[in-house]
């Protein structure tokens, strides 16, 4: 799949510098310490060591950390704040991304609302995610009140005389 990113669309180096207006510091839990990554390693535990590093927060897919007891009481005694998602997502790439799209609201969250449990939606794409441009125009006709076929032919006009303007008329045949 090849994709053409518009000219609003950040390019990734601006991406990555806006980045820091939302990330002080992501640092992963083996970068930090690696002893703490052995599956003996308690949960309860990690969030003590966590807030004791200060960290805001711990963000793990994980969901089931949220109806432990031991967990949830040594979160209590915490300043730390626990981010996972509602449904679990495999692919990394989904939860990176739901995980920086989401970065602000998280961030006002637990200023408005203290160290918290956050629960991320797991968005997917579905049928009604999608629309087909012909059905956009029906429902722009039923909208002004006037026929799919006029609109189609003032588009057209629209089109062909903006590229006739351009020198390029002939280019595309498919709109001939």
């Amino acid at each position: 799949m090849r994709l053409l990113l518009d000219e609003n669309f950040p390019n990734l180096p601006e991406f990555i510098s806006a980045l820091g207006n939302y990330l002080a510091e992501i640092v992963s839990l083996h970068e930090f310490d690696p002893n703490l990554t052995s599956s003996r390693t308690p949960d309860w535990y990690l969030y003590l060591v966590a807030a004791e590093a200060e960290f805001d927060a711990l963000v793990t897919r994980d969901r089931s950390q949220s109806t432990q007891a031991e967990e949830l009481w040594a979160l209590s005694k915490t300043d730390l704040s626990v981010v996972t998602w509602r449904r679990p997502i495999d692919d990394p790439i989904r939860l990176w991304g739901q995980l920086l799209a989401y970065l602000p609201d998280i961030s006002q969250v637990l200023d408005e609302h203290g160290p918290s449990i956050v629960f991320l939606p797991s968005t997917r794409l579905n049928k009604s995610s999608l629309t087909k441009a012909q059905e956009e125009i029906g429902q722009m006709a039923q909208q002004t009140g006037v026929s799919n076929q006029q609109i189609r032919d003032s588009a057209r006009e629209n089109v062909l005389a903006a590229l006739a303007r351009m020198g390029q008329e002939g280019r595309f045949p498919a709109i001939q």
